[in-house]
């Protein structure tokens, strides 16, 4: 009976075929009688999209532009008989009218209507693909069928949006914090402060940002937490000329360097740097100190409010670049950027920024700036009147900043007499304020959507 069942459909639909769609060159389907059926390949149409934005007048308006479907690739899982773009279409992408401008199969195409029957599909129709709309592929021969199910992914969001969540707010151990620094490390936020005068350390599980404990610094009385560095899984600080370390950030130990050392001033994957009675030293493991190629000459190197930031070379996984910007001794803004080579034969020695030469785009040297890296870019907050600032964003390693108003955006009305910023293992941004004790958390759209399979294998 199934048999016969699949013969009717192979007349109805074949007869369809050659009356309806015979000459339609965009799908491609085998007529020779064969027990194969499986659709191939699938390419989307061009479609529509509506952008909203607001007139100079600041009206609000909209305008539509086109979106090539043929840029957001369908795939097809022969396993499950899904198909799908596992890139989402851009956000307020019509989907309820698509047109497939191709469709490759082995057999004959029939998709079924919101009625419930099959009908022969042919790249002529426009379909609503609001929901997912399910495909059949019939062997030539009568046969075999097999039901496919094609689904049109679309962001419900802008990709290039930030978007924040208030983790906890009114935390009572932020009261009596006057400065700090943050950091991530095994899904615990570790927050260095001074509470009350007192060095302590704060922690709370990003799983559960409303619960912390605060904990006393044993061996680091007159810690200021601006000079904490985190490096290979440890903390460490110079205090008195001398470098100290911690596993936990609660109990701390001197090392033993023959180097007398000022204080820290930036990390990098493989190093750490710090500033010397004569210049700028690094090193690679805390306890062996020597000194920077130009490091007698860099006078002008930030001395106070020292901040830096490091990540990878885009050109090359090899290369590394660390930059430290602040203030030098008489108060002038100071940015330094290296290149490191892990290979250790192309490192470059330290190299000014020098301010003022690209006006408005100058680093923008904020009290209490924390800088990050995040998506390929250095981000920069401050303290602006009260609240935590704009993000400031550097596209270029650190030579210029742009503030950003819209899409990257930091959340409104941040009050805040201290806060510390960090990033996660999962691309989160964490802003701790204080003393309101608000903890939230944010992330590009992008960087959270899922990642769907793109290969398939049986």
């Amino acid at each position: 009976m199934k048999r016969i069942l699949y013969a009717l459909m192979l007349v109805s639909v074949s007869a369809a075929w050659l009356c309806s769609c015979g000459s339609d060159s965009s799908s491609s389907y085998s007529m020779s009688a064969s027990g194969d059926c499986a659709i191939t390949a699938v390419t989307m149409g061009t479609m529509t999209r509506t952008v909203f934005t607001t007139t100079a007048a600041g009206a609000d308006t909209s305008y539509n532009v086109a979106v090539a479907g043929a840029a957001y690739p369908m795939f097809v899982d022969q396993i499950k008989m899904d198909i799908y773009n596992p890139d989402s279409l851009p956000v307020n992408t019509n989907v309820r009218k698509v047109v497939l401008s191709s469709i490759s199969a082995d057999g004959i195409i029939a998709y079924r209507t919101p009625y419930g029957n099959d009908s022969l599909f042919s790249t002529r129709d426009t379909l609503d693909f609001t929901d997912p709309v399910f495909f059949t592929c019939f062997s030539s021969d009568g046969t075999q069928s097999k039901t496919y199910r094609m689904t049109v992914n679309v962001h419900k969001s802008n990709s290039e949006d930030f978007s924040w969540t208030t983790e906890a707010d009114g935390v009572s151990l932020m009261e009596g914090v006057s400065s700090q620094k943050a950091f991530v490390s095994d899904g615990r936020l570790m927050v260095f402060a001074l509470s009350g005068g007192q060095p302590v350390l704060l922690k709370a599980s990003t799983d559960n940002a409303g619960e912390w404990e605060s904990s006393p610094i044993s061996g680091l009385e007159d810690m200021q937490p601006a000079g904490v560095q985190m490096f290979g899984g440890c903390f460490y600080y110079v205090a008195d000329g001398s470098l100290m370390r911690s596993a936990d950030g609660e109990t701390w130990e001197q090392l033993a360097t023959e180097q007398p050392l000022l204080s820290l001033v930036a990390v990098g994957r493989d190093k750490m740097y710090a500033r010397g009675e004569d210049g700028i030293y690094s090193s690679a493991d805390g306890e062996e100190w020597e000194a920077e190629q130009n490091a007698g000459e860099i006078s002008g190197f930030p001395a106070e409010e020292v901040v830096s930031v490091w990540g990878d070379m885009s050109f090359n996984s090899n290369f590394t670049y660390v930059l430290a910007c602040g203030k030098t001794d008489d108060g002038q803004v100071s940015i330094w950027k290296k290149i490191d080579d892990a290979n250790g034969t192309d490192s470059e020695p330290w190299q000014s920024f020098p301010q003022g030469e690209s006006g408005s785009n100058d680093y923008p040297a904020l009290p209490q700036t924390v800088l990050l890296p995040y998506d390929g870019k250095i981000v920069c907050a401050g303290l602006n009147g009260g609240e935590v600032s704009n993000f400031y964003l550097s596209s270029d390693g650190g030579r210029s900043w742009a503030e950003q108003t819209s899409g990257f955006t930091m959340p409104q009305g941040l009050e805040a007499e201290s806060f510390s910023m960090a990033t996660d293992e999962d691309n989160f941004i964490w802003i701790v304020c204080a003393p309101s004790g608000r903890v939230v958390k944010g992330r590009l759209n992008r960087l959270g959507y899922d990642k769907q399979q793109r290969v398939f294998e049986q």
